[in-house]
């Protein structure tokens, strides 16, 4: 889940867009400080669910100073290792900037959320704290969120071939791809190949969710491209094993 920190009168349904676009389902919008208490009080309450793995700070919020904001959310414990950015008025505002620097946030940026200057910030979140999770089946969803719920990771779902697709054709790299094989309208086989043979997404790694007796379409994955496999139903450790050798810098 995304939480932005922003005092602006805009409607969260405009502030939220340029996300929604990326295949970010679970957003939430807080327009004051204490707001944004309420919000990470409750999903530090909510057993895993909708974590937040994101938190963005806009400038000139109504109730607090957006640097000390970021300090003082930093010492919650569950929140200490959650990317935060935080916005600046101006690149050219370099008191601002180094305030931002000292305040515990990742990284700084400027409005608005769809420029370029901004996607290019939030790059860096998206290939260090974000997985895209191909699977169209609930269950297995479910199970992949339960087991990566110990880490501070964003998970963008998708149940169909062709919608993931168009999501790759669109979105910057991330860190991670979890894959099922057998997807509707478009198979993993096709994905794989298509996701390797655009530039940027060329050392993205790549896993593939698989019945043990899909070992034929196993072996053409890999061959198109994939970096592993993991066997559905999924032995945690060894799920977990896999899945350490590509989230070794995750916290």
């Amino acid at each position: 889940m995304l939480l932005i920190i922003d005092s602006e009168k805009t409607p969260d349904n405009k502030i939220k867009q340029s996300f929604i676009e990326l295949g970010f389902k679970f957003i939430e919008v807080a327009k004051t400080a204490q707001q944004a208490r309420e919000i990470l009080a409750s999903n530090e309450e909510s057993n895993g669910q909708n974590k937040i793995s994101l938190i963005i700070i806009a400038a000139d919020i109504d109730d607090a100073d957006e640097f000390e904001l970021c300090r003082e959310i930093k010492k919650i414990d569950y929140v200490k290792n959650i990317y935060t950015i935080i916005l600046v008025s101006s690149l050219n505002n370099k008191t601002a900037i180094e305030k931002a620097k000292h305040s515990g946030a990742s990284d700084f940026a400027v409005k608005p959320y769809s420029s370029p200057e901004f996607q290019q910030k939030f790059s860096r979140f998206l290939k260090l704290k974000t997985i895209i999770l191909v699977e169209d089946d609930s269950v297995i969803r479910k199970m992949v969120r339960g087991i990566l719920s110990k880490y501070s990771l964003e998970i963008i779902e998708i149940d169909d071939g062709v919608r993931a697709r168009n999501l790759f054709n669109t979105m910057p790299p991330v860190c991670l791809v979890l894959m099922d094989i057998g997807l509707p309208n478009m198979n993993g086989i096709q994905l794989v190949a298509y996701i390797r043979s655009k530039s940027n997404w060329k050392k993205t790694p790549i896993l593939m969710l698989t019945a043990s007796s899909d070992v034929a379409d196993v072996k053409k994955c890999l061959g198109a491209g994939a970096n592993d496999y993991i066997t559905k139903p999924f032995n945690i450790n060894d799920f977990m094993n896999r899945l350490s050798r590509y989230l070794s810098d995750v916290d």
